[in-house]
């Protein structure tokens, strides 16, 4: 099984990856990156232009779990009702 989504590495502060959608590449879910502690992948939403600078949801074991975060509890958007 694959997962619906994928690591592209960042380019926009600290070493981390932006979090995509499997299919439509222009969707992003957020940033993640190590917190160079066990358990300490930090998820943040893409609502921040520059990541790693004490944002971010912390605690996290894996790359993996942090990004599977951020794509099940995405921002919501308005339905427009």
């Amino acid at each position: 099984m694959s997962l619906p989504i994928v690591f592209v590495r960042g380019d926009k502060g600290p070493v981390g990856y932006e979090v995509h959608d499997r299919y439509d590449r222009s969707v992003s879910y957020g940033f993640v990156w190590d917190g160079a502690q066990p358990c300490h992948w930090v998820a943040m939403f893409p609502d921040d232009s520059r990541p790693g600078n004490g944002g971010g949801i912390p605690g996290f074991a894996s790359r993996m779990t942090a990004g599977l975060f951020l794509y099940r509890f995405n921002k919501p958007v308005s339905s427009g009702r």
